[in-house]
């Protein structure tokens, strides 16, 4: 590292200490940074599919597999705010999905709807297009979008629950 690089390192060390000991913890809005984390957030809850509910849409078993995959790496990204120990179930529907395939497009359209206790729920819906020749790679992409739209909503909906 040349002589300005370490300048300019150690400038940017001294502004950030500067600011960190001028405005006290959450007076910006954010934690502060030598805060311990809040215990009861602390590690990841225990996230399950209680149901996967593929009436009124089925699908194949490679599909399935695929779709139950894809919504557990999505619940299991997601932030629930709870922390270790909390147990949190959700219900996941596939209300549709349509595959048309036109002479140079495969057009695949894809609702799905997800739920949580206390009638809490979330829905999601998308329409995408693609290659012909792709077609099972289109459709489960399509599958994985929903599935993060969903979990990612319903998230959501428990953050505030478990803030109020």
């Amino acid at each position: 590292m040349d002589r300005s690089a370490r300048r300019l390192t150690a400038a940017l060390a001294a502004l950030v200490a500067a600011l960190a000991s001028a405005h006290p913890a959450g007076a910006l809005g954010v934690a502060a940074w030598s805060s311990r984390p809040d215990p009861a957030t602390h590690g990841r809850p225990k996230v399950t599919l209680d149901r996967l509910d593929l009436t009124k849409v089925p699908l194949s078993a490679g599909d399935e597999a695929f779709l139950r995959k894809a919504l557990a790496e999505e619940a299991k990204r997601a932030d629930w705010g709870a922390g270790h120990g909390a147990r949190i179930e959700f219900r996941f529907r596939l209300d549709e999905l349509s595959v048309s395939e036109e002479p140079r497009v495969v057009r695949v359209r894809c609702s799905a709807s997800g739920f949580l206790p206390r009638g809490r729920g979330a829905r999601s819906h998308i329409a995408f297009g693609g290659a012909p020749n792709e077609r099972q790679a289109v459709v489960r992409h399509v599958l994985e979008i929903v599935a993060r739209g969903v979990v990612t909503r319903l998230s959501e909906l428990e953050r505030r629950r478990r803030n109020e």
